[in-house]
């Protein structure tokens, strides 16, 4: 059974907000979570939950890059730091060079 906990934070000190993912899902490897990071699945199913959390508004301004969606990918110590994955920014396509 998938698990998300998403929770909205607001730093004062910079005005930075973001919404911190806590994933979950035993049926799933490591590999196959990073995996549905990268194919931007994981990020479809966080904005239909985000949506229906804290509305539609939000859930436009993650799919917009307006506020960052972070994953901690069973690593909590990484909400106290910058270290988690933004799920929600533009991927650069692998191109091959053919020499």
């Amino acid at each position: 059974m998938r698990k998300f906990i998403l929770d909205f934070e607001f730093n004062e000190k910079n005005g930075a907000t973001r919404i911190v993912v806590d994933f979950n899902d035993p049926s799933m490897s490591n590999i196959e979570i990073n995996e549905a990071i990268r194919s931007g699945e994981l990020l479809e199913a966080v904005l239909k939950e985000a949506a229906s959390i804290f509305g539609e508004n939000i859930a436009n301004r993650v799919r917009n890059g307006e506020i960052a969606a972070v994953c901690l990918d069973h690593h909590p110590e990484l909400r106290s730091c910058d270290g988690a994955i933004q799920i929600n920014q533009q991927t650069e396509t692998k191109k091959e060079i053919k020499q």
